[in-house]
């Protein structure tokens, strides 16, 4: 008997521990992190696709950053939802205001990336007109 018994604590030594169940934070983070992946990558894809005729390239950012906001409000929504965890005596207006600054400077950076990005490709596009040589000539 003792045999068999100090066989079975060997054995679940030797197994490892199971995996620690997230916490309604973790989960919430992990949640948000993904909105923010998917919120970067719609204007990003955006960027790189979208024609870059003879328009500014801000404008054409601005498109792109409104042709994604249904990924800002899914995103918004989890920082709101990820803010009233860590603080839940805050009220859901206060929550709101700090979600919406987080996101605006996510998108601020996102949004100058995006214009760098239509500049760069205006510029490298030949048949893009008011670019090229052709613009340094006149």
């Amino acid at each position: 008997m003792k045999r068999a018994l100090t066989l079975l604590i060997l054995l679940s030594a030797c197994s490892p521990p199971a995996p620690p169940k997230l916490t309604e934070g973790a989960a919430q983070q992990a949640k948000m992190d993904s909105a923010t992946k998917n919120y970067a990558k719609c204007i990003s894809d955006g960027a790189a696709s979208i024609a870059v005729a003879d328009e500014p390239a801000g404008s054409i950012g601005d498109r792109i950053v409104i042709a994604c906001k249904e990924k800002r409000n899914t995103l918004m929504a989890d920082v709101i939802a990820f803010h009233q965890i860590g603080h839940p005596k805050f009220s859901i207006a206060q929550s709101k205001a700090v979600a919406e600054a987080s996101v605006a400077t996510i998108e601020d950076d996102l949004r100058q990336q995006t214009v760098l990005t239509i500049f760069r490709r205006q510029s490298a596009d030949p048949a893009t007109p008011g670019s090229g040589p052709e613009k340094a000539a006149k």
